[in-house]
């Protein structure tokens, strides 16, 4: 039973994994990488923490809307 009960534990695991991977490869998931990564960057760059979440919100913020922008 404690093996089977590992196993459940795992496949659960793996499911939720799952739908962290599927949520990321979405528009709104894309532009949050792109925000928490230009945010690190620019703190590496020697920005200050200001003006690093201001410009990585900036950044995601025109990434969505390129993204989501309706296809005609």
């Amino acid at each position: 039973m404690a093996i089977l009960n590992r196993l459940l534990r795992f496949l659960e695991w793996l499911e939720q994994s799952a739908d962290l991977a599927e949520f990321l490869t979405q528009p709104i998931g894309l532009t949050l990488l792109v925000c928490l990564f230009s945010y690190q960057a620019l703190l590496l760059s020697g920005s200050s923490t200001t003006d690093s979440a201001l410009l990585a919100s900036v950044a995601a913020l025109a990434l969505h809307c390129v993204i989501s922008r309706p296809k005609f």
